[in-house]
């Protein structure tokens, strides 16, 4: 009969291997035996995280953050602030952003030398609409470290200061990561287009009985969410992508390029609602989240109220209007997903499609803010602060 600690040593194993399902059958046989172990409840909570189940993960979490205030030997401190580190990830997660919050801050009050939880905290900030604390919290923890460490942070906050001084507004970098994408795209494909590759050819499929080949929309998608393939071979029908996880592509945003390595959120002026764009927008995976005034029970209502003006504006780049004759179409976009009762959330790949498609789809949503208030936009990465 196997004891709590093969249970141990097996989920650890498990984590080590990459085998998260057999972790958390581990590590939660082991909490069966011993529930009140902070150390197990923590690495079950873990290994819910690796799975992708952050909603398992909190409760175990939790209770590890509770089991191990009773624990006041120095030598377990930074065990039990990475438990609270552990917790605030799986909040983030789930978009549980005011937790996330308190769980750093908590952390940054019980061991305030560490500088761990105030770089957490600065990451928080700064990706979900709250420049001005990420740069105290930078700042702090900064102060906080010595070394590389001191420098890299130095440099983090130095650059978001140093570009709100400039005369720049934030659509720098939508341009910039377009700009660069679209050179990259063209550089990776001439060969294969020079071979006959097909570039940004639409996904057809044979339909009705004359074999008319029309657009794919995959099942379950939104209707107008028609798809492009970066490149396919005619004559065997390969399908191969642009971009490369192993080369990234440098992002040419003139003296700007480390903020292209860090998420964070600057204001877009000019508009009735607020707008943010993120530092990190990648034009292959650009993420846009509209936040309305008010909640919605019924969640598909938020969808429908914006369908209409993204379906349009996405049939709009699929067919080319923000590229060339032969060139500059998008390419795929991912179902909507809903954010806490108040907003909706997409994906997209715009092609080498250029920047005015941008403009094209702010103009859009001013529109519809007369009709249906608008509270936020995001575009690139971020995420909703609390209301």
């Amino acid at each position: 009969m196997s004891t709590f600690d093969d249970h141990a040593r097996a989920g650890m194993k498990a984590i080590g291997e990459q085998r998260y399902d057999d972790a958390v059958a581990a590590f939660g046989e082991a909490v069966a035996m011993e529930p009140d172990r902070p150390d197990m409840n923590n690495a079950l909570g873990v290994a819910h995280l690796h799975r992708g189940d952050a909603g398992s993960a909190i409760p175990f979490l939790e209770r590890a953050v509770e089991l191990a205030k009773e624990f006041t030997a120095d030598e377990i401190q930074e065990m039990k602030r990475d438990y609270h580190m552990q917790l605030a990830a799986a909040y983030q997660v789930t978009d549980a952003i005011a937790q996330a919050e308190d769980a750093l801050r908590a952390a940054a009050t019980q061991w305030p030398t560490a500088p761990e939880p105030w770089v957490r905290l600065a990451q928080l900030l700064a990706t979900s609409c709250r420049l001005e604390g990420a740069k105290k919290a930078w700042h702090h923890a900064a102060d906080l470290s010595e070394g590389e460490q001191k420098e890299a942070l130095q440099a983090v906050v130095g650059s978001v200061e140093a570009f709100e001084d400039t005369d720049h507004d934030a659509t720098i970098f939508l341009r910039g990561h377009a700009e660069s994408y679209i050179e990259y795209f063209d550089e990776v494909a001439k060969k294969q287009i020079a071979e006959g590759w097909y570039a940004e050819a639409a996904r057809m499929a044979k339909k009705g009985v004359d074999g008319a080949l029309v657009p794919i929309v995959a099942d379950g998608a939104r209707p107008w969410a028609l798809s492009r393939v970066d490149l396919v071979n005619p004559n065997d029908g390969t399908v191969s992508e642009v971009y490369n996880e192993r080369e990234p592509m440098v992002i040419a945003l003139n003296g700007l390029e480390p903020l292209a390595e860090v998420p964070v959120l600057f204001p877009l002026e000019g508009y009735s609602f607020e707008a943010w764009v993120c530092s990190r927008c990648p034009w292959h995976w650009l993420d846009l989240t509209v936040e309305f005034e008010t909640a919605e029970s019924d969640t598909s209502k938020l969808v429908d109220t914006l369908d209409e003006r993204i379906g349009a504006w996405y049939l709009d780049g699929w067919n080319g209007k923000w590229g060339t004759q032969s060139t500059g179409r998008f390419h795929y976009a991912t179902d909507p997903t809903v954010i806490n009762e108040t907003a909706v959330h997409y994906i997209f790949d715009l092609g080498r499609a250029k920047y005015d498609c941008i403009q094209a789809l702010m103009n859009r949503l001013v529109v519809l803010h007369d009709t249906q208030p608008i509270r936020r936009v995001i575009l690139g990465a971020g995420r909703l602060p609390p209301r």
